[in-house]
């Protein structure tokens, strides 16, 4: 007698659901807009949410009674150091994390998110402070003054993997997951790693 045929397993990997939280209304909401229609979509749904207000109160945000996390695997919140010390927002991030039931992930770029982007074009300098950094900026965008906060159209989105080597000084190492890292420095390639748009051997 000729046995049950077994199912087969789908070979399909379980589509991740990621969400994209960010302080920053106008560039880094920008940029992680930009990262969701880049993912693979067969195996990435991801979103971006704004919420403004410092870190901490984004935390306390994402962790009060109107806020639901449960339709998401993951959920990476993008902020700048910003001169201030950042720890106690990656400890609550841990505690959302262990409260929610969904991984919930603190990325501090020290000054500020122009580290990332600058990487896309050059390896960063010794900034002292946001301000050299976005003069930085400014400076490979060719971008004025007025419309510095944006994202140039043609935006070096194919460098992931040099930016992920150049947002640290060459004697510093790339920052791991949930750390503040010195300055200048940025935890944004982990992201990108998760969204499956850098390989673990780029980072």
């Amino acid at each position: 007698m000729t046995p049950p045929r077994r199912k087969r397993r789908s070979q399909r990997a379980e589509r991740r659901t990621v969400l994209l939280v960010t302080n920053g209304r106008v560039t880094e909401n920008a940029y992680l807009q930009q990262l969701c229609r880049r993912v693979d979509r067969d195996r990435v749904s991801a979103k971006v949410k704004v919420i403004n207000g410092d870190p901490l109160t984004v935390v306390k945000e994402l962790s009060g009674p109107r806020s639901d996390l449960s339709d998401y695997r993951e959920v990476w919140i993008v902020v700048d150091h910003d001169g201030a010390d950042r720890r106690d927002f990656l400890a609550r991030c841990g505690k959302v994390s262990k409260d929610s039931g969904s991984r919930v992930v603190g990325v501090v770029s020290v000054p500020c998110f122009e580290v990332w982007l600058n990487a896309h074009y050059a390896p960063v300098k010794n900034y002292q402070n946001q301000a050299d950094a976005q003069t930085h900026y400014r400076e490979l965008t060719g971008l004025s003054s007025k419309d510095a906060k944006m994202l140039p159209d043609d935006f070096p989105w194919d460098r992931g993997a040099q930016a992920a080597a150049r947002c640290h000084l060459p004697t510093d190492s790339l920052p791991e997951p949930d750390t503040q890292g010195p300055c200048p420095s940025t935890t944004m390639p982990h992201l990108l790693r998760s969204l499956g748009l850098l390989s673990a051997d780029e980072l």
